[in-house]
């Protein structure tokens, strides 16, 4: 492993009190971010360029932007023509911090636990 990984991984474990699952996903995040591919100056990147790096298929992709998640725009020359997408710098960070694998759990009452019944009396009462 790289020095420069260690020394980020035991600060993020110093920070997340020892969770190792926490710092392990920070680290992790702290790499894609270093390997984005790099913005280049006021051109958004095609979707087989965003394929390559998210390491899905075009179809993916386009199936995503169709139907909403990934935002993209429309660059074709006519409206009635086939779709050209493309997609900015800020929307793929967007999109890879919305799929990150440590998202904070859901609040409240977990659903599908059963009830717990109180304890069973020594004595049963007189009817």
């Amino acid at each position: 492993m790289n020095n420069q990984i260690i020394g980020q991984y035991n600060e993020y474990l110093k920070l997340s009190d020892g969770d190792t699952i926490a710092a392990g996903c920070l680290v992790l995040a702290a790499a894609l971010r270093e390997c984005r591919p790099a913005a280049r100056a006021d051109q958004p990147f095609t979707v087989p360029e965003v394929a390559k790096f998210l390491r899905v298929r075009p179809d993916k992709v386009l199936s995503w932007i169709r139907s909403g998640r990934l935002r993209g725009f429309n660059v074709a020359e006519k409206e009635t023509g086939r779709p050209k997408y493309r997609v900015g710098p800020e929307e793929l960070e967007a999109f890879i911090n919305m799929r990150m694998p440590f998202q904070p759990p859901p609040k409240g009452r977990p659903v599908g636990r059963r009830r717990r019944f109180p304890p069973v009396p020594s004595e049963w009462p007189s009817l």
